[in-house]
């Protein structure tokens, strides 16, 4: 069997673009469900930690767009994170959302898939 490593990294675009001056407070991490195998359909689990000191709204729309790239298959492209999180008592993530992202490698190897993440924040040292 043939078992492809896929690695995965998302150029995290926030409300402006490069020079906007506005903070990276989110890290992302990418952890496959399962062992993907090449010509297979596996799932990559995407999962954010802000920054200490920041706090991403959940009322507003968090949304991931990922462009495909040749060597994989996307099974969709705009992914929009659920707004549930049953530890919140506000309208921000106390548990930022996980969004699980469906690709068929064509062989074994590492992927890079460049994506867009839109999402709002405040910052606590603002008093949000």
């Amino acid at each position: 069997m043939l078992e492809a490593a896929f690695g995965a990294i998302l150029l995290l675009t926030q409300l402006s673009g490069p020079g906007g001056g506005l903070p990276q407070i989110l890290q992302a991490d990418f952890k496959p469900v399962a062992p993907i195998r090449a010509r297979v359909a596996g799932e990559v689990a995407v999962m954010f930690t802000a920054l200490k000191g920041y706090a991403v709204d959940r009322t507003l729309p968090m949304m991931l767009t990922l462009t495909p790239v040749s060597g994989n298959k996307l099974a969709k492209t705009e992914f929009k994170a659920s707004p549930d999180d049953p530890k919140a008592k506000e309208q921000y993530y106390v548990d930022l959302p996980v969004i699980k992202v469906c690709v068929i490698a064509a062989r074994p190897g590492k992927y890079e898939i460049p994506g867009k993440l839109t999402f709002f924040f405040c910052s606590k040292a603002d008093g949000f």
